[in-house]
């Protein structure tokens, strides 16, 4: 597969063609469109140092269990967090699987790792944890390694012609510290439609790309950011910083009233900036600027 970006064409592994006035590539992280907007030369997602372990288990197991069946009582996010490592537990498929990822330091190259092993690998870095999360982490019997990922900042997102122009994880992969990946994709969608939305000719689509591309690049820049922070935050070695995280969290976790927290996730600012974002707006009003730019 490949892209024309000039007339521009996708050319589908059999050969055949597909045009339009604008091609989106939305491809993910390995990403086939991404050198071709820029230039040639590839800048793709680059290591973190971190990896996380993905599986799920029978959520009858652990109700089964009085020990551990509290985690089942209600639905929730559950967050384990430590020295260069975290666990995250909430359920799926109506309460009967709890899904897990198990976050942790890993500067390895990916290529040594061993499907075979990954499960006693995984046990391994958990064993020294709370008894009762290791009982769940016993509970799994096959897992996923993969390696996280944060993409570099890319100097453009469309090609030169303004006839092809990436998004989503093609062109802001990010680690999932702040559970964004796929919304800022979302957020990508949203936002090309209402500017193309607001050109009433096809000569207008060039300047709406350049308004579209700037709004998205700064936004996903910010959250790539905070994800990497949050990551941070969550993974204090023992220490000064862990005991001020700690304290900053501590109304929260006794589920008392707060203001603010170390917690990106519950901080009630960032929550605001993260989720209180309009990304239609967000470029109706850039487009609507400018309009008053162009009259002045």
């Amino acid at each position: 597969m490949s892209y024309d970006p000039n007339s521009p064409l996708v050319v589908l592994e059999d050969g055949r063609t597909i045009s339009g006035d604008l091609v989106v590539a939305a491809d993910g992280i390995k990403s086939v469109a991404r050198a071709t907007v820029l230039g040639g030369a590839d800048r793709p997602p680059a290591l973190t140092g971190f990896a996380a372990y993905r599986a799920t288990v029978d959520a009858a197991k652990i109700r089964a269990d009085p020990e551990i069946a509290w985690l089942l009582q209600k639905p929730a996010l559950n967050i384990w967090i430590g020295e260069g490592r975290h666990v995250m537990t909430y359920t799926i498929a109506a309460g009967k699987s709890l899904n897990m990822v198990l976050s942790h330091v890993d500067r390895t190259d990916p290529q040594t790792w061993k499907p075979e092993d990954a499960v006693e690998q995984m046990r391994a870095y958990f064993a020294d944890w709370d008894p009762k999360l290791f009982k769940i982490i016993k509970m799994i019997e096959n897992t996923q390694k993969w390696p996280l990922l944060s993409g570099v900042s890319l100097p453009h997102w469309c090609a030169p012609s303004k006839k092809l122009l990436i998004l989503g994880d093609a062109a802001h992969a990010m680690v999932p510290y702040m559970s964004q990946g796929a919304g800022m994709a979302i957020e990508d969608g949203a936002a090309l439609a209402e500017v193309i939305h607001q050109i009433r000719t096809a000569e207008e689509l060039s300047e709406a790309l350049n308004i579209f591309t700037q709004e998205r690049m700064r936004r996903s820049g910010q959250m790539q950011s905070a994800s990497l922070v949050n990551g941070k935050i969550w993974h204090f070695a023992d220490g000064p910083e862990q005991q001020k995280r700690d304290s900053a969290m501590r109304a929260e976790v006794e589920g008392k009233p707060f203001q603010r927290s170390a917690n990106q996730w519950s901080d009630p600012v960032t929550q605001w900036w993260c989720y209180g974002y309009d990304a239609e707006k967000a470029v109706r009003e850039a487009w609507g600027r400018r309009g008053r730019a162009c009259k002045i």
